[in-house]
């Protein structure tokens, strides 16, 4: 089965300029880097990074990664994807510390690489005994700091056809915005939380945004402080505010590349096998996208291209 998103990659054009957003200021931790790539994790993770930035000549959706209960359902996935004609790729991962990888242009073209293995942080000194679990090294952190990813936005063109592939998959929807015959919005999951893959209605396959948990409200605030304070005020795009779909507290910032970036706290768990709650277009502009808050500015509805040289041979109609 698919446990969860576990590794997003980013495009950026300058690895520098991203280090000093993602490393110096939002206290994202490195834990490796190679010529082309820097490898970040938050603090309370295990995996041993789950956000990937890769220096392009363009700004981009390099790929996200779920990670899948065994290798063996890595095997179930393919011959699924085989099965309603999906193009699939099995190949090594070009990222180190991972093992094989599943990748798969879903049908609206965004890069998935589905995963099992990957290398996890050193919390002892191996069978029997601890050093120090991840989050216990809070005299070496800085900025706000990231907890752990939580889930990421995608926008396509048609959310029906969208969600008949991610249902397909194992995904449930927690919440929906239904806008007369078809859904303008959904967000689906496979944990408890509210969502691990947002989709949203949009003319062009692209994402919107990446979004990681901080420590609480305080969290979310701290970190629209900690930008201003290092001269990185125009980063902030919106919020601090209260959505009314997921019940988060957010804040969403653009990185130097542009990449949307929403510091997140506060949803709900509810278990997934629910039925999903749904909203009409008219009570999501009122009050889902924003319960309270400052309105949402033109620049919120920018979206962020994506890899279109993510398998090697084109995907089949």
């Amino acid at each position: 089965m698919i446990l969860r998103l576990g590794q997003i990659e980013l495009f950026v054009k300058d690895l520098e300029k991203s280090k000093e957003f993602y490393v110096d200021v939002l206290g994202f931790i490195e834990v490796e880097r190679t010529k082309d790539s820097l490898y970040l994790r938050a603090v309370d993770e295990f995996d041993k990074y789950t956000l990937v930035l890769t220096e392009k000549e363009e700004a981009a959706l390099g790929s996200f990664g779920l990670r899948v209960s065994s290798p063996e359902y890595l095997e179930i996935l393919q011959k699924k994807h085989e099965e309603i004609g999906i193009q699939t790729e099995f190949t090594e991962s070009v990222h180190p510390g991972k093992g094989p990888v599943l990748k798969v242009a879903e049908p609206n073209g965004h890069p998935v690489e589905f995963y099992h293995s990957i290398e996890q942080i050193e919390i002892g000194r191996g069978g029997v005994g601890v050093d120090a679990l991840p989050m216990r090294n809070t005299h070496l952190q800085r900025g706000i700091p990231p907890v752990r990813i939580d889930h990421m936005n995608l926008r396509v063109p048609d959310v029906d056809k969208a969600l008949e592939y991610w249902q397909e998959i194992g995904f449930s929807i927690s919440e929906y915005v239904q806008d007369g015959n078809e859904k303008f919005a959904a967000w689906t999951r496979v944990k408890t939380t509210t969502h691990d893959v947002a989709l949203v209605k949009h003319k062009e396959t692209s994402l919107h945004h990446i979004a990681y948990i901080v420590d609480g409200i305080p969290g979310v605030v701290r970190t629209a402080d900690l930008l201003a304070d290092a001269g990185y005020r125009d980063s902030v795009e919106y919020g601090p505010g209260r959505h009314g779909v997921s019940n988060a507290f957010f804040l969403y910032v653009r990185d130097p590349d542009g990449h949307r970036v929403e510091i997140y706290s506060g949803d709900y768990n509810r278990d997934t096998d629910l039925p999903p709650i749904g909203w009409t277009k008219e009570e999501y502009d009122s009050k889902g996208r924003l319960w309270w808050g400052p309105s949402v500015p033109d620049s919120f509805f920018e979206t962020t291209p994506v890899n279109k040289h993510w398998l090697k041979q084109p995907v089949k109609n």
